[in-house]
């Protein structure tokens, strides 16, 4: 039975930060109040499924990279399974990012944890520096770090003193340490970078990173790419290598709650649940498949949470409809050239995502895939695609309930 009714789980990962933000309302004080940052699993990944459960990080889909953080490669087709350094350790993860085909995780002591591809050192961030890293490497270590987030090749770290850490590749400017980089091992960028104040909010676009400090500036840095900055460009990409004050935003930094961008665009989330956008027009829900926005639109309003990845957005109002925009592929449709309403499954509690696909979890503990199917993310057999309300994972259910027992509902949380 298909329902129109959602909630989504916003207690997975909430950040506090009350001795930084004095200056900044309630709700902008703690990070993730208006989105579930580790529930709506804000990855770039392409072909692998990662969600948090029970405290554990659960992976499957394509592993030939590292992804598994078992110590070797898997098969796409092999079984889901939890990331056993973890498990044996009594490690419990609270947020997990990744780009492309690497993996970060953030633990509940704020230690940063990174495996996968790691050729630019975006997985070891320079600690660990092998190719392809198939163990949890321990990249930040009592730093108190309180946020994760990654683009395509490349990671950051938000700690509560508001420093921010950035690693991987540079060559765009995604690193934000003023140079174009093959690789880079962890960079904390300056203070001075940010006008001398610490940073309260960390938010990343495939190709940059977005930082909001505790008087309300706002800053982006990376690949500026179809005025997705907020600033008329000439050309279609402009290399930003430093971080750069936006001043062209519609709303005060401090009213934003939530920051993202994709390859050629950049959303955020208002206090008031509006949503706003800049970049490249097809990806921006605007109505229009074609041109560039300086000028940030609005997008649409009554927001209650929401994440954008790679070409598109999905987000959840304040009265429980589901909606998608951006980029719509001719191989399957998760989003809409305004926003759109989505069909699904029951009461969702837990949406994850990734590159091109969505996973949402019920009520009654089941789980849907959506979008781009390949590297048998949405089944053990298949890589097809699949379109809204979405196909039934049983496989990794049946795999978490032989883990915590049959009478386990999976989807509920942490």
């Amino acid at each position: 039975m298909m329902r129109w009714k959602i909630y989504i789980t916003l207690s997975v990962y909430i950040i506090l930060l009350p001795s930084l933000a004095m200056s900044r309302t309630t709700d902008a004080m703690i990070l993730s109040t208006k989105i579930a940052s580790g529930g709506m699993g804000q990855t770039n990944s392409v072909d692998t499924g990662i969600t948090i459960e029970n405290g554990d990080l659960w992976i499957w889909g394509f592993r030939g990279s590292g992804q598994q953080g078992n110590g070797s490669n898997e098969p796409s087709s092999s079984a889901p399974a939890r990331v056993d350094y973890f498990v044996r350790n009594n490690i419990n993860i609270v947020q997990a990012t990744a780009g492309i085909y690497h993996i970060i995780a953030l633990d509940e002591q704020g230690n940063v944890w990174g495996w996968g591809q790691n050729g630019y050192y975006h997985a070891g961030g320079g600690v660990c520096t092998e190719g392809h890293v198939k163990s949890p490497c321990l990249v930040l270590k009592d730093k108190n770090i309180v946020r994760v987030d990654a683009g395509e090749y490349v990671s950051y770290a938000l700690s509560a003193d508001g420093d921010v850490y950035t690693w991987g590749h540079g060559p765009y400017g995604q690193l934000g340490n003023g140079l174009k980089v093959s690789k880079s091992a962890v960079y904390k960028i300056p203070r001075s970078d940010f006008n001398g104040e610490a940073v309260v909010l960390l938010g990343a676009a495939y190709e940059g990173g977005y930082a909001i400090t505790q008087s309300g500036g706002v800053y982006a840095w990376g690949d500026d790419e179809d005025n997705a900055f907020g600033y008329e460009r000439s050309s279609a990409h402009e290399y930003v290598l430093k971080p750069l004050l936006l001043t062209n935003l519609a709303v005060d930094g401090s009213e934003i709650t939530y920051m993202c961008g994709g390859q050629p665009f950049t959303n955020y989330l208002s206090s008031s649940g509006d949503v706003y956008g800049m970049g490249g027009n097809f990806s921006l829900g605007i109505g229009q498949k074609t041109g560039k926005t300086a000028g940030p639109a609005l997008i649409t309003t009554d927001i209650a949470s929401m994440y954008c990845r790679y070409s598109g957005s999905i987000a959840l109002t304040n009265d429980g409809t589901l909606l998608t925009w951006g980029f719509a592929s001719s191989a399957f449709n998760i989003y809409g050239i305004i926003p759109t309403q989505r069909e699904y499954y029951d009461v969702i509690t837990k949406i994850d995502g990734g590159k091109e696909h969505f996973i949402y979890w019920t009520e009654n503990g089941k789980a849907y895939g959506v979008g781009y199917g390949a590297g048998h993310k949405f089944s053990q057999s298949s890589n097809n695609n699949v379109e809204f309300p979405g196909k039934e994972l049983t496989f990794l259910l049946d795999e978490m309930k032989k883990t915590y027992g049959n009478n386990y509902i999976p989807g509920q949380g942490l």
